[in-house]
């Protein structure tokens, strides 16, 4: 029976992984072990959850605000009408803040955009400034010298980073945290980087009465804010909400969202919905999906969770494989480097399966120009697969 390690896949995600077998001796277990962490890490986490993310940058400031149904269910603090902007500058709109309010936010100025832990240490660092900037949004409010004069683009964009950054300084445990989280999830719909931090945020909660509000934000048309509000939901128990806007996510190349299912799952009522989500990620088109689905099914099997047909996992896995070995070159797509962490994926796969049939796949990453980084991973598991 082999061992288990959990390893994080983020602030919210913990992603089970079985290790290898022991190798010929500790050394060499050792070694294995943290490459295997490393891989993870680094893959699941900062390449597959932050490429999927910055690749939608362009998206999500093209994002519009939501539909007038959602508009008019939010409650807005202080609320200003838009009115035509002036050229080169902000709107002729009536700052909503006070004099003491605008001061805060002059003697923060880019601070919050650059080192905003330097001001908000704590909570009740934060609230101030945050009250400050729900009266109002990147039309009325100027958050430091030179502000309007900036295109309504790049004010948008500055404002949205100021206030998701305020987000993370409160502690959505505390009355006055959760109250405030919950305040942007209502009144600040087109600000994508603010409603995904917020809905991260109220996760930790565990306050159901959350569910109704991030039904009507898990609807927005930026993926990252989608993805943090359907992991929400999840965790919350709202899974027929959650679970067909993660299955989309990850047939899209988020595997960050085949993460939030595998960890949720283990003994919830849902279980067997997240199974077929994990088993429908072997039919989509991206190999990185592809490739994680067939690595927490054979974690699965291996635990007796599941029974899978381990010869038809390898063949997957084999294809996945020969499919990007074909290629001349792996050119950086629009996600980022998606063939060199689906490869990384099927190395830790086929030495958990302890696949032969792995070894002449394994070749040939070693042979390919653009793999060169994957040399001493598919080494080592050639070695350990040849015992």
């Amino acid at each position: 029976m082999k061992n288990k390690t959990l390893i994080s896949s983020g602030k919210n995600t913990i992603v089970t992984v079985p290790k290898f077998s022991q190798y010929h001796s500790i050394g060499k277990m050792i070694l294995l072990r943290r490459i295997a962490t490393i891989i993870l890490v680094v893959t699941f986490i900062f390449s597959s959850f932050t490429s999927f993310l910055k690749a939608k940058e362009t998206e999500v400031r093209k994002e519009v605000q939501v539909q007038k149904d959602e508009t008019k269910q939010a409650q807005v603090v202080n609320p200003q009408k838009s009115k035509p902007e002036a050229k080169g500058g902000l709107p002729k709109e009536p700052n909503p803040l006070t004099e003491e309010e605008q001061k805060l936010v002059d003697k923060i100025g880019k601070n919050v955009l650059i080192a905003p832990t330097e001001y908000f240490e704590s909570q009740e660092d934060a609230v101030p400034y945050l009250k400050a900037l729900l009266k109002g949004d990147h039309r009325n409010i100027k958050l430091y010298k030179g502000y309007e004069a900036l295109s309504e683009d790049k004010r948008k964009q500055d404002y949205d980073e100021a206030m998701s950054k305020t987000v993370t300084a409160l502690n959505p445990k505390t009355k006055e945290g959760l109250q405030f989280i919950i305040e942007v999830l209502r009144t600040k719909r087109e600000y994508p980087m603010s409603l995904s931090e917020a809905a991260k945020a109220v996760k930790v909660s565990q306050d159901k009465s959350v569910i109704p509000l991030l039904r009507q934000v898990v609807k927005s048309p930026s993926s990252k804010v989608r993805l943090e509000a359907a992991g929400t939901l999840l965790a919350l128990g709202d899974a027929d909400t959650a679970l067909p806007v993660l299955d989309e996510l990850t047939k899209e190349g988020a595997t960050s969202a085949l993460g939030f299912i595998y960890h949720d799952m283990q003994g919830k009522k849902w279980q067997q919905k997240g199974l077929e989500s994990i088993r429908k990620a072997l039919t989509y088109d991206n190999n990185e999906s592809k490739a994680l689905g067939v690595l927490f099914l054979v974690g699965l099997t291996q635990r007796g969770t599941i029974k899978e047909d381990i010869r038809r996992l390898e063949d997957i896995l084999i294809k996945i494989s020969e499919d990007i070995l074909d290629k001349k070159n792996w050119p950086i797509s629009s996600r980022g480097y998606s063939d060199h962490r689906a490869l990384e994926t099927v190395i830790l796969a086929f030495g958990e399966l302890e696949s032969k049939r792995a070894i002449p796949v394994l070749r040939r990453i070693l042979e390919h120009p653009d793999a060169s980084y994957l040399t001493r991973r598919a080494e080592e598991t050639i070695k350990y697969l040849s015992k």
